[in-house]
C-alpha cells in the first residue's frame, strides 16, 4: 500500500511541476486558466495522497509526515501567488523563479 501512495505521490509532484511551469509560461490567459485548474487537481490529488500516507503511518515518523503536509501547504501559497501574478500583470520573475525552486524540492521529497 504504501509503494502505491509513494508512486502516486511521486506522479503527483512531478505533474504539478509540469502544470505550472506550462501554466506561468503560457501566452494566452484563457491557457493561463486551463493550467490552473489542472495544477489544483494535481494538488488534490498530492494532499490526498499525503494525508492518507500521514494517517496510516503517523506513529512512525510524525515530524516527518507533518512536515510533508506542511511542505505541501508552503507549495500550494507559492502556486497560487505565481499563477495570481501571472494574470494580473506578466509575472514576477522572482517569484516565479522561487515556485520552481519549491516545486523541484518538492519532487526530490516525494520521490525519496
Amino acid at each position: 500500500m504504501i509503494k502505491t501512495l509513494t508512486l502516486i505521490d511521486a506522479i503527483c509532484a512531478i505533474a504539478l511541476f509540469i502544470t505550472v511551469f506550462m501554466g506561468l509560461h503560457a501566452k494566452m490567459e484563457k491557457r493561463v486558466s486551463d493550467w490552473f485548474v489542472l495544477t489544483r487537481l494535481a494538488l488534490i490529488v498530492a494532499a490526498i495522497t499525503a494525508l492518507a500516507t500521514t494517517l496510516m503511518f503517523f506513529h512512525l515518523h510524525p515530524l516527518l509526515f507533518v512536515g510533508r503536509i506542511i511542505w505541501l501547504l508552503i507549495a500550494l501559497f507559492a502556486i497560487e501567488a505565481a499563477f495570481r501574478q501571472k494574470r494580473e500583470t506578466f509575472g514576477n520573475p522572482w517569484l516565479f523563479f522561487a515556485t520552481y525552486l519549491i516545486l523541484i524540492i518538492n519532487v526530490v521529497i516525494n520521490i525519496w
